[in-house]
C-alpha cells in the first residue's frame, strides 16, 4: 500500500501545484498570455530609449519613450476593466495582445522618435487591455480562501516576463540587431493572441467561481469609478500601489545611474543586481500566497512593503556589489510577501464590485506610481542628489503602508467584519483539495 504524501510536505505540495495546472487550462493560457505581454514590454522597454536618442531625441521626447506606455495605461485602465465586467474579458485579452503586435510592427516602421512615441503610446493601449484583464480573469476563477494562492502562482508570470525580457531583447539585439527585436516582439504578441483567441474560454463557467459570503451574483456587477474610489477597501489598495510602484520606479531608474557613476560597477552588474531581485520575488510568491490564504493578509502585505521601504532606504549606504546584490534578494523576498497578499483583497472585492473594473484601478494606481517614481525622482536628483532619491521613495513607502492600515482598520469597522484572514469556504479540486485536507487546513 502506497504511503500517503503529507499536505504540508514540499513534495505534497508539488503534487497539488501539478494537479493545479493539469486540471486548469484557462489558468495557463491566461498566464501564458500575461507572460507574453510582458516579456514583449521588457524586451524593447530598455532599448526605446536609445534608440529614439540615435534618431535624434533629446528632453521630454525621451522621456515620453519611456513613460508613454504608462500615460495611456493610466486614463485607459478603469474603462477597459469596466467595459470588460460587462462585455466579457476574452475580447479583451486577444484584441489587447493584437494592439501589440501591431506597436511592434509600428516601431520597426517608424521613420522617427516621435513616430516611436506614437506607437509605444499604441502598446500601453495593448497593456491597458491585457494586464487588468488577465488578473481579473483569474481573480474570477479563485475560490472564497484560495486566493493567494491562485494570485501567487499567477504573478510569477509577471515577474518571469520583466526578468526574461530585457535579457531576451538584449540577446536578440546584440546578435541581429534592433529590428530583428520588433520583430521578435511581434512574434510572441501574435503568439499570445492565438492562443487566447482560440483556445481560452469565452464565459467563466466553472463551478469553482463563487462570490464571497454575503455578496451574490446579482450584486457582483461592475461599479463606476467614483463609487469605488469611495470604498475604503479600494483607497487602501490604491495607496498601496502607488507606492509600491513608486519605490518600484524610483528603484528602476535611478540604481543604474548609482551603481555606475558611484560605485563603479559595470552595466551588467546592474542588470543581475535587479535580475536577483525578480527571481527571488517569482520562487517565493506562490508559497507566499500560501501563507496568504492562512495567515492576515494586512499583516503580510504591511510588513512585507515597509521592509522594501528599509532596502530602498539602505542602498545609498551600501558600496559594492556585493552588498547590493544581497539587498536586493532581500528586497525580493519581502517584495514576494506583499503581492500576493493585497493581490488576495483585491479579488475579494472584485466579487463585489466588479472583477474587472477592481483589478484595473489596481494596476492603474501602480502604473501612476512608477510614473510618479521617475519623474519626481528626476526633479529630487537634480536639486538635492540621488541619494536623496532613494531616500525620498523610502519615506513615502512607510508613510503609504500606514495609511493604507487606516483605511484597511476603517473598511473592517463599516463592515463589522475581520481583518483578511480567510480560510477556505470549500475544497478546490483544482487543487486536488478534499474535505478531509480542508479540515488539516483549518486545524
Amino acid at each position: 500500500m502506497q504511503k500517503p504524501v503529507p499536505e504540508d510536505s514540499t513534495v505534497g505540495s508539488s503534487l497539488r501545484l501539478a494537479r493545479f495546472l493539469s486540471r486548469n487550462k484557462p489558468f495557463i493560457i491566461v498566464w501564458l498570455a500575461l507572460f507574453i505581454s510582458i516579456a514583449g514590454i521588457g524586451m524593447v522597454s530598455p532599448l526605446l530609449p536609445v534608440f529614439a536618442e540615435e534618431m535624434g531625441a533629446t528632453g521630454i521626447w525621451l522621456g515620453l519613450v519611456f513613460s508613454g506606455f504608462a500615460f495611456s495605461q493610466v486614463p485607459l485602465m478603469p474603462v477597459v476593466g469596466r467595459l470588460s465586467d460587462r462585455f466579457g474579458k476574452k475580447f479583451f485579452l486577444w484584441f489587447g495582445l493584437l494592439i501589440y503586435a501591431m506597436a511592434a510592427v509600428g516601431y520597426l516602421w517608424s521613420p522617427g522618435y516621435r513616430e516611436l512615441v506614437l506607437f509605444r503610446v499604441v502598446s500601453g493601449v495593448g497593456g491597458a487591455m491585457v494586464i487588468p484583464t488577465a488578473f481579473a480573469y483569474v481573480g474570477e476563477l479563485a475560490p472564497h480562501g484560495y486566493e493567494g494562492r491562485y494570485m501567487g502562482l499567477f504573478n510569477i508570470a509577471l515577474i518571469a516576463g520583466f526578468g526574461i525580457g530585457p535579457v531576451l531583447g538584449g540577446v536578440v539585439h546584440d546578435s541581429l540587431g534592433m529590428n530583428a527585436t520588433f520583430v521578435s516582439m511581434a512574434m510572441l504578441a501574435f503568439f499570445g493572441f492565438l492562443i487566447v483567441f482560440l483556445f481560452l474560454p469565452r464565459t467563466m463557467s466553472s463551478p469553482r467561481v463563487t462570490p464571497s459570503p454575503g455578496i451574490t451574483q446579482a450584486k457582483a456587477s461592475s461599479s463606476s469609478l467614483a463609487s469605488m474610489l469611495r470604498d475604503e477597501t479600494i483607497q487602501g489598495i490604491v495607496t498601496f500601489q502607488l507606492v509600491y510602484g513608486l519605490l518600484f520606479g524610483t528603484v528602476l531608474a535611478f540604481v543604474g545611474i548609482w551603481m555606475t557613476t558611484v560605485i563603479g560597477t559595470s552595466v551588467a552588474q546592474v542588470g543581475i543586481v535587479l535580475s536577483a531581485r525578480v527571481i527571488m520575488n517569482g520562487t517565493l510568491t506562490y508559497p507566499f500566497g500560501l501563507l496568504a490564504d492562512r495567515r492576515n493578509r494586512v499583516i503580510l502585505a504591511s510588513a512585507g512593503m515597509v521592509m522594501v521601504a528599509v532596502g530602498t532606504f539602505s542602498i545609498p549606504w551600501l558600496r559594492s556589489f556585493t552588498t547590493l546584490l544581497g539587498l536586493f534578494m532581500v528586497m525580493g523576498i519581502f517584495e514576494s510577501m506583499a503581492m500576493p497578499s493585497v493581490n488576495a483583497i483585491t479579488v475579494e472585492k472584485g466579487r463585489g464590485m466588479g472583477m474587472g473594473s477592481v483589478m484595473a484601478v489596481f494596476n492603474m494606481a501602480q502604473s501612476l506610481g512608477l510614473v510618479i517614481g521617475s519623474m519626481v525622482g528626476g526633479v529630487i536628483e537634480s536639486s538635492m542628489g540621488i541619494v536623496w532619491v532613494f531616500r525620498y521613495a523610502a519615506a513615502l513607502g512607510v508613510v503609504g503602508v500606514l495609511v493604507f492600515n487606516v483605511f484597511m482598520q476603517r473598511s473592517s469597522r463599516l463592515s463589522k467584519e475581520p481583518l483578511a484572514v480567510l480560510q477556505p469556504s470549500a475544497p478546490d479540486p483544482a487543487f486536488g483539495d478534499s474535505a478531509d485536507t480542508r479540515d488539516k487546513q483549518e486545524h
